[in-house]
């Protein structure tokens, strides 16, 4: 049998095979301080560090009850290295360890079987975490995605199960800890609530720097293409559950508002500022960590926000009255209507086909050109066309709210009459018609435009309540679930009643259909920092997720939680109208499936009012699951996206109508069109079926 020493040096070598001379003694000087001075007859402990505070109260309890009892703590990596490695060669030993769930395959051996003393843990209220036909530990009560074990080298099991069933006393300190939260493993990184250290940057970003100091920890940061691809994937994951635009190149983008101060552009890569004082910039991964150093008062540096389509995934036209008008010789001539979306792929397919003329005026503001990325405006242009065949369209493609601002700027000029926005922006305002998103719009209605906005479809995929704790753990008391296929993206936004800025700290946090915690945003918020979390994930397996909320400092608030893609339960529709179509100053758009457009209901999945200060919308109802010219994706076409531009096309024949009508006199006229259904909250004034004005009669 090899020596300790021998074992060591074996061990040395394999890890750091050029390396010689005194180092291997060092290591069994090292270990010998770390593990051969432990107490005798005491129960020794391995957690992970960022668990301490719930041990220590696990420990508390034990020694209250006269367990003599010593705790070690070690980040994630080294405490697989003890429990798993360590412990295998005899260079460490514990008699209780926690461990990580998605450690069971390779740790198994090293815990003892319980099923003896199965029935006294479950008594204590601790759930059984099996193996292989082994109870090899139990389920921490704190944490979902790890268990605590008995080594099955342990003299002092009777000790150690009585410590395992004091665990209970661990939950509550989990939750009232500050400043920590759930620990979660993405790759070789771990994401924990991060310290606030720069009240102008979004916590997002000092997360996602925390992750690449784990993956480069001294020195110079370096390039996102010279990090091993294992660190590589894992930053790409992070910064995608984050919602960070990281490219493959390695550029973050970003967001500068200006508040007075000045910004440290030299090392951004063509910034684009737009009028309401706002700055898209691109930053190398290797210098953001000195450009946020740099980041002082007068600036607040963010994650720009992301626009999302109002689709669920024409015959509309008649029923809007538009057969009306064009039978009146009113198509839409000399109107300019501008849609404004993500993009316009297979443009020219639909101008061969004759679903888009031939002579449309376009812009992108994006860089990526105007007919890549999706088809969704193409559709939404469809629709205008079908409806006002004479207007001329603009296709305005946009990425970001920098975009969005420029956009008005360009429509402004142009002399734009209609603006089409079949987009919603979510985390933006507490859906009140403030921020910034309803500023741009309200910019295009101030200069005479009329704006005409899809109302969303989150009736079924919104949450909202007050914060709620009534056993004081620190978790809100609702948890919201969603099923999920795997492979499907999962994309959730959490906002709180406290804008612009807010000390109140909240957290959130995505459990896999196993209880794994699978993704969490853990922002700390300050004081000066937007009321916002975001997580974006694909499911691993299909099946239930199961969304928790945790108050990590502050007042009890409104919280309102959208989900982009799957339907949540339980799901409040009030209130689920997302920017901008939460503005007083737009016309906001719901949807009625066209076969039941005459008597309604209204689609399931559109967006009700009121607004969260209280005021109805949306303003209308009008048609949408119509067919299109882009197949198959939006052949049919449902969803709010589908309805706005209905309205917007009758708007441009209106105008045609009666050029002299100004935006009031405009939105009040087709106003006027519509037919009530009933709850203002669901239709507003009720369905457009507009129809052309009688001609005038001569004395």
């Amino acid at each position: 049998m090899k020596s300790m020493k021998e074992r060591l040096d074996l061990l040395f070598r394999r890890v750091a095979p050029g390396c010689r001379g005194r180092a291997p003694t060092l290591l069994v000087l090292a270990l010998v301080l770390a593990f051969g001075c432990a107490g005798l007859g005491q129960v020794e402990i391995l957690a992970l560090d960022a668990d301490r505070a719930s041990w220590d109260a696990v420990v508390a309890q034990a020694r209250g009850a006269g367990l003599t009892v010593a705790l070690k703590d070690y980040n994630e990596a080294a405490l697989y290295n003890q429990v798993f490695l360590l412990v295998g060669l005899g260079a460490a030993k514990f008699d209780v360890a926690q461990a990580l769930t998605t450690w069971t395959g390779s740790v198994a051996a090293r815990f003892a079987d319980l099923s003896t003393y199965a029935s006294q843990l479950q008594a204590a209220g601790l759930e059984i975490h099996s193996h292989g036909g082994r109870a090899i530990g139990v389920v921490l009560p704190w944490r979902k995605d790890a268990f605590a074990g008995i080594s099955t080298r342990s003299t002092k099991v009777k000790e150690s199960v009585q410590l395992l069933t004091y665990l209970p006393a661990g939950s509550a300190a989990a939750a009232l800890t500050k400043g920590k939260g759930v620990p979660l493993t993405v790759g070789t990184i771990t994401i924990t609530k991060t310290e606030k250290k720069n009240p102008s940057v979004d916590g997002a970003l000092e997360t996602l720097l925390s992750a690449v100091r784990q993956v480069v920890p001294t020195g110079p940061l370096t390039a996102l293409a010279q990090v091993p691809a294992p660190a590589r994937d894992a930053l790409t994951k992070v910064a995608g559950m984050l919602g960070i635009p990281l490219s493959p190149a390695g550029e973050v983008t970003l967001v500068i508002e200006s508040k007075g101060g000045v910004a440290p552009l030299g090392v951004a890569v063509e910034p684009v500022s737009s009028p309401l004082g706002i700055t898209k910039v691109s930053i190398p991964l290797e210098q953001l960590e000195g450009f946020l150093a740099q980041v002082g008062a007068g600036v607040y540096v963010r994650l720009p926000y992301t626009p999302h389509e109002m689709a669920v995934t024409s015959e509309g036209a008649n029923l809007v009255g538009a057969a009306a008008f064009h039978a009146a010789g009113i198509r839409g001539a000399g109107v300019k209507v501008a849609v404004i979306d993500l993009g316009f792929a297979g443009l020219a397919t639909s101008q061969a086909q004759g679903d888009l003329p031939a002579a449309v005026t376009t812009r992108d503001f994006t860089g990526t050109g105007i007919a890549t990325g999706i088809s969704h405006g193409r559709a939404v242009a469809e629709i205008v066309y079908d409806v006002a065949p004479q207007a001329q369209l603009y296709l305005i493609k946009i990425g970001n709210e920098v975009d969005l601002d420029n956009a008005v700027t360009y429509c402004i000029s142009e002399g734009v009459h209609v603006i089409n926005h079949s987009l919603g922006w979510y985390n933006t305002n507490f859906y009140d018609g403030t921020g910034t998103v309803a500023t741009i719009a309200r910019r295009a209605t101030g200069a005479g435009i009329l704006w005409v906005q899809a109302a969303g479809n989150s009736a079924l995929k919104h949450y909202d309540a007050t914060f709620a704790d009534a056993n004081s753990d620190g978790w809100h008391d609702t948890d919201v679930t969603l099923s999920a296929t795997a492979g499907q993206q999962i994309i959730l936004y959490l906002t709180w009643n406290n804008w612009p800025a807010t000390a109140d700290d909240y957290d959130l946090y995505l459990y896999g259909p196993g209880g794994t915690l699978v993704a969490s945003s853990t922002s700390t918020q300050g004081g000066t920092e937007q009321p916002t979390e975001r997580v974006t994930t694909t499911a691993g397996t299909a099946g239930t997720y199961r969304l928790r909320i945790q108050r990590a400092a502050g007042a009890a608030r409104r919280l309102s939680v959208f989900s982009i893609v799957q339907n949540l339960s339980p799901a409040v529709s009030a209130s689920s109208i997302p920017a901008p179509g939460n503005a007083a100053e737009v016309l906001t758009v719901g949807a009625i499936n066209w076969p039941n457009y005459a008597t309604g209901p209204i689609a399931p999945y559109s967006s009700r009012g009121p607004t969260t200060d209280g005021r109805s919308k949306p303003d209308l109802a009008a048609p949408d699951n119509v067919t299109t010219g882009v197949s198959p994706t939006y052949n049919p076409f449902p969803g709010t996206s589908a309805a706005a531009p209905h309205v917007a096309g009758i708007a441009a024949l209106l105008k045609a109508e009666a050029p002299g009508l100004t935006l009031a006199q405009l939105q009040s006229r087709i106003l006027s069109f519509c037919i009530a259904m009933g709850d203002p909250y669901a239709f507003g004034a009720g369905r457009l079926e507009a129809r052309p004005q009688p001609p005038a009669q001569a004395d």
